[in-house]
């Protein structure tokens, strides 16, 4: 694999306190990072409304295993706070040594959907770990850190809960052939040494016309895929389980789609998508953008 940028991006952003604090994801996330020769910007952020009701005389918390509330002390908590997050950079720095990948570990106090939303921008990826166990899906914060990622205006990428990466090729849901994330999946594939297989509306690949599947043939053969390494195929709506049923038989390594490749009314569809298919979903902005060589 070589180490080569998509033009638009630059960043890959990590948020450590809300679903992606196990080595596993981590390890993805630098992986995905070298991949794509982007710097990983991982974020430890300290939650000010924890810290702030610890102060509160009549703060109580329940503590293990005897199951008795006893008092927050404000100050033991800022402490634990503390040796979370060196502990975290003690993790990560190992997994950084064993990838090599250029990161930065930032320390921020706040509301954590404001913080990741004022550091995210275009120009950066986003993680977003999908949480595995029931009780992590209700859990506020996580819930409000994922809104403020999926609001930004960064590219967001999910990654299912027990992801490891694998081989395979990249999908691209296309609404038509200067859709951008052709562009950006056929870059993927290209630095990842990977085919690219390309969903388009069934009243595209079913015409053959120049502007469905031979127009989508031609980008990507411009953005250097051979022929061979380019596949098709029809997909018969905008529905997540429209594009689970075009993806039956396959084991792709990444989907790639706009914010708007799913129907308004199907909010949650990549989530479901990057779970059903145990594949990381990318979602980029829908407008079309200028093929770029890739940067060195």
């Amino acid at each position: 694999m070589s180490g080569q940028t998509p033009s638009a991006y630059r960043r890959l952003i990590l948020d450590l306190c809300h679903g992606a604090n196990d080595a596993e994801t981590m390890r993805a996330a630098a992986e995905f990072a070298r991949l794509l020769g982007l710097d990983l910007h991982c974020l430890f952020i300290e939650d000010e409304a924890l810290l702030t009701l610890a102060e509160l005389p009549f703060a109580r918390e329940i503590r293990l295993p005897t199951h008795q509330w006893s008092p927050i002390d404000a100050d033991t908590m800022a402490a634990d706070l503390r040796q979370a997050a060196a502990e975290m950079r003690r993790l990560l720095d190992e997994i950084i040594r064993s990838v090599g990948v250029p990161s930065a570990f930032e320390v921020l106090r706040g509301d954590p959907a404001a913080c990741i939303a004022g550091v995210c921008q275009a120009g950066d990826i986003v993680v977003v770990a999908e949480p595995g166990p029931p009780m992590a899906r209700t859990t506020h914060s996580i819930a409000q850190a994922h809104a403020a990622a999926h609001g930004s205006a960064a590219a967001v990428l999910l990654l299912p809960a027990r992801f490891k990466p694998r081989r395979g090729p990249v999908v691209a849901v296309v609404a038509d052939p200067a859709d951008a994330s052709l562009g950006v999946a056929c870059e993927i594939a290209t630095a990842a040494g990977e085919g690219v297989a390309l969903l388009l509306p069934e009243t595209l690949a079913q015409s053959g016309q120049r502007a469905g599947v031979d127009g989508a043939r031609q980008r990507a053969r411009a953005l250097g895929l051979r022929p061979e390494r380019i596949t098709v195929n029809p997909v018969g709506g905008a529905q997540a389980e429209d594009v689970l049923h075009a993806l039956a038989g396959r084991r792709e390594s990444l989907i790639v789609m706009t914010r708007a490749a799913l129907a308004a009314a199907d909010a949650a569809g990549a989530s479901r998508i990057a779970a059903a298919r145990g594949a990381p979903v990318l979602l980029i902005e829908a407008e079309p953008q200028t093929d770029q060589p890739l940067a060195g």
